[in-house]
């Protein structure tokens, strides 16, 4: 375009010039056409005028002629020399224009240059701005997203306390209705300990520019709840409000704390609790302090016998006993699995031993699945700031320990035999099973002349030799069909729980052993242990030919009674197979009555 617009005005600029020229020259052509006519016309005339003489005339002629050439060529070269003047000065202001025309050229091209690159510039930050939109677009979809699934609340307020802005997913979070909260002040609309808190927190944000946060309680709805506000800073004059209900929050913290503090089953106290309430009440201002050490007689038989849920339930009531029988500001903790203990400021050894009398008294009225509840207590007390606490904690637990010595093995006895009534009163015919069985092995001890001690021994070993069925589901114990894998697996347990609930009386710690060992077989192929001949103990053989031989001729939940025949053929069948073959013979020949080696039909 620019050498375009140069090359136009250089056209126009020798166009003008080729003009002038022209009209120049018709000028000096015109004068000197004019010089010569008047030259020429009026000198010939004048000269006609004046001389007559032919020569004369002819000279003056000559002369005349030499003298227009010069007076021509002097007018000639003035009109030539203005003219060349005039050209030199065309040809200097024409310089003159070009290097002008060539400098605005030159400005021209520097300018479109500019033009051209402003222009790509300006297409490449138009690209930028559509980018940028469409970034901002998603952003803003996202930051909308992020507001809609997060709890929080979100307000911007200024430096004075005033609402300018409000974002929330749910209304209903909000102390007012949004259109009421924004442009009112926080101090107008939160009660005062909450608004003054947040305008300092607003001051200090603003001044420090740092994150700031605290936790207050607001009534909504006529609900309690829990909020968390965290102020930053958005401008000089502005602070960004994250509020967030951090009720449920609070509420695990609560629980959380509960449970760092309290047993779950019983909701007492737990030892962390105790040993810090210990050193608490280590002062003299409490004393004197009694300590009262408590632990559950039985638990683990019970837990063997009925199971576990039993036994949560027995200490549920030891700790009801317990409760009743303190005072208002005695604390009550559980420190294991059966041990409790009572702390009591400011209280006798006297008013102690009243507490232990009450517990047990209250323990006397009270049973869980047939069982009487028994504590073992025992308690000390410390008189003066001298004494270590520690020393007096073991004298409580000692005294515990020695009361446990003298009171366990009678409970565990009571145990037992509740044990042993629960287990026939969940099924009968067990019941008759057992005393049938104990009968059997009675005479077999006769018949094989063993002293009385030994077979008063085997007669209770067979009347407890499926005390391990309490344990046993009832509906498996009485179920009509026959037993699947799994319940079969259950049943086979039973030797193992009956020898765990003998074993906890030293009177049957013995019997235990003979328990345990009743269903081996003296092929070796028996259970819990695969016990094999003489290593099975006499009188768990003996007990099983009985068990076997009763339950063949008993009526079961699955099928009726078998023939005494028929159970008879079963023993010699399995005779040094499950049964000990010598024992077999003497069992069918000396207690029965029949022959071994008759063929029943």
């Amino acid at each position: 375009m620019l050498s375009f617009i140069e090359k136009k005005i250089n056209t126009i600029t020798k166009i003008n010039q080729r003009n002038r020229l022209k009209i120049e020259c018709i000028k000096i052509c015109l004068i000197y056409a004019l010089m010569g006519f008047c030259w020429v016309y009026f000198s010939d005339k004048l000269a006609n005028i004046l001389v007559s003489n032919k020569k004369l005339l002819l000279l003056i002629h000559t002369y005349k002629g030499v003298l227009f050439i010069i007076i021509t060529s002097v007018i000639l070269y003035s009109l030539l020399k203005n003219l060349l003047k005039k050209i030199n000065s065309a040809e200097n202001k024409l310089n003159e224009s070009y290097k002008q025309i060539s400098e605005v050229n030159r400005e021209l091209e520097a300018y479109v240059y500019q033009l051209t690159s402003s222009e790509e510039e300006l297409r490449e930050k138009y690209k930028q701005i559509i980018e940028n939109e469409k970034k901002l677009s998603i952003s803003e979809e996202k930051n909308s997203a992020i507001v809609k699934a997060i709890p929080d609340l979100l307000f911007i307020i200024d430096n004075e306390g005033n609402y300018i802005d409000c974002i929330t997913n749910d209304e209903s979070l909000l102390f007012l209705p949004r259109k009421d909260l924004i442009d009112k002040n926080i101090l107008d609309i939160i009660p005062k300990e909450i608004s003054e808190a947040a305008y300092k927190m607003i001051q200090s944000v603003l001044k420090s520019g740092e994150m700031q946060n605290f936790e207050y309680i607001l009534e909504i709805s006529g609900e309690a709840k829990w909020f968390e506000m965290r102020m930053v800073k958005n401008n000089e004059e502005q602070i960004l409000a994250i509020i967030r209900d951090i009720s449920k929050r609070k509420e695990m913290e609560y629980t959380l704390e509960y449970l760092s503090y309290h047993d779950q089953l019983t909701g007492l106290y737990n030892r962390r609790f105790f040993e810090s309430e210990l050193r608490r009440l280590d002062a003299e201002c409490y004393l004197p302090l009694s300590i009262i050490m408590a632990d559950v007689n039985g638990l683990k038989l019970v837990n063997d016998s009925f199971g576990h849920g039993t036994g949560d339930e027995l200490l549920r009531k030891v700790v009801e006993v317990m409760k009743n029988g303190c005072r208002e500001g005695d604390i009550l903790a559980r420190l294991a699995g059966d041990e409790f203990v009572i702390l009591s400021p400011k209280t006798e050894a006297f008013e102690a031993e009243q507490i232990v009398k009450d517990i047990k008294a209250l323990a006397l009225k009270e049973k869980v699945r047939s069982v009487d509840i028994s504590v073992s207590l025992g308690y000390e007390t410390k008189n003066n700031i001298g004494q270590k606490i520690e020393e007096v904690l073991k004298k409580a637990e000692d005294h515990m320990y020695r009361k446990k010595l003298l009171e366990s093995p009678t409970m565990r006895g009571k145990t037992v035999n509740a044990i042993i009534t629960a287990l026939h009163e969940k099924n009968k015919r067990e019941e008759q099973h057992s005393h049938r069985t104990s009968e059997l092995c009675e005479s077999m001890g006769q018949v094989l002349g063993l002293p009385e001690d030994e077979i008063e021994e085997l007669k209770t070993a067979g009347l407890l030799h499926d005390i391990g069925k309490i344990a046993i589901e009832e509906n498996i114990l009485n179920k009509e069909a026959r037993l699947t894998e799994e319940e079969m697996q259950q049943i086979m347990k039973h030797p193992e729980i009956g020898y765990r609930i003998l074993s906890t009386v030293n009177e049957l710690s013995e019997l235990a052993e003979y328990v345990l060992a009743h269903h081996e077989r003296w092929d070796g192929t028996g259970y819990p242990k695969g016990l094999k001949g003489d290593r099975i103990p006499l009188q768990s053989r003996i007990i099983a030919i009985a068990d076997s031989y009763d339950a063949m001729i008993s009526k079961r939940s699955y099928r009726d009674a078998l023939p005494e025949e028929v159970a008879i053929n079963e023993l010699k069948l399995n005779s040094g197979k499950k049964f000990d073959p010598k024992l077999t013979r003497i069992f069918i020949e000396k207690v029965l009555h029949k022959s071994f080696d008759k063929i029943y039909i």
